[in-house]
């Protein structure tokens, strides 16, 4: 089946936004962020910025705000509405903001905390919205989602030890893998997509040594619409292969050939910026 031309320029334009949004958080990697970025309260609060200032800093806390980054997919198209509020501890009446340590408590101290900030953003107007990465999630799933990641990161002997652990031998793409099936297997509501993000953020900032082994693309309702669409109506793993031929022949990376492909798909006759 043929496409239109327009169809393959618009996967061209979104292919160059991903690749613009990886080159962006590279010269944010190479400049000199302060402190600032990293207040909720704060007008400048930016929590891409506040992760790179904290990486070297306070590891515990880069990773945390990582989850809770990837978790929301808040932008900075909402002013980081959903950040500024979770992160803020909304209602929560805290003299910091609610970081790792805050939360890192026994499971009945955590859970009560939990469920107290989920009531108070569901009943803060306006009720903070996930990004459309997380279309089918519940601000009511949030206790059980985050409390489960805490300990599996306890149970892996802390952030560090999981994703900056002495004496591995595997490589980038192994360590991923094997992180991501942890990851899916143990963190309440961490399906495909959530559980690819995080990682990729991760690999990105230098919080881990990985690196995504395939562009995931047969577990991915949207990515895999699209693969269909750009490829034909094959099996799963028809379509990943394709899928990273295609981003190696481009020599662009599977997170970003992934991301292009799945908003492609919703417009592939008209380009709407991500």
């Amino acid at each position: 089946m043929s496409l239109p031309s327009i169809v393959y320029e618009i996967l061209a334009l979104q292919l160059i936004d991903s690749i613009e949004q990886e080159a962006a958080i590279k010269a944010l990697l190479e400049s000199n962020i302060g402190e600032q970025y990293c207040d909720p309260k704060s007008e400048e609060y930016n929590p891409i910025k506040a992760i790179i200032y904290l990486k070297d800093k306070d590891y515990d806390e880069a990773c945390w705000l990582s989850i809770l980054l990837i978790y929301t997919n808040d932008s900075e198209q909402a002013d980081w509405a959903f950040m500024r509020k979770l992160y803020g501890g909304v209602g929560l009446n805290l003299k910091t903001a609610l970081t790792w340590q805050q939360v890192n408590k026994s499971f009945d101290q955590r859970m009560a905390l939990l469920e107290q900030l989920s009531s108070s953003l569901a009943l803060s107007d306006p009720k903070p919205k996930f990004g459309h990465h997380r279309a089918y999630e519940s601000i009511n799933q949030l206790p059980l989602a985050f409390s489960s990641y805490i300990d599996f990161i306890n149970e892996q002997g802390g952030h560090q030890a999981l994703f900056r652990p002495k004496g591995t031998t595997l490589d980038k793409t192994a360590y991923f893998q094997k992180l991501y099936a942890l990851i899916r297997k143990n963190v309440y509501r961490f399906g495909r997509l959530t559980t690819f993000e995080y990682l990729c953020l991760l690999g990105k900032i230098d919080l881990a040594e990985v690196e995504p082994d395939s562009c995931y693309i047969a577990e991915a309702s949207g990515p895999k619409r699209g693969a269909k669409l750009l490829f034909g109506m094959l099996d799963d793993a028809k379509l990943d292969e394709h899928a990273i031929g295609l981003a190696d022949y481009l020599n662009v990376g599977y997170q970003e050939m992934e991301a292009a492909i799945c908003h492609w798909q919703k417009s592939p006759n008209r380009y709407i910026a991500h």
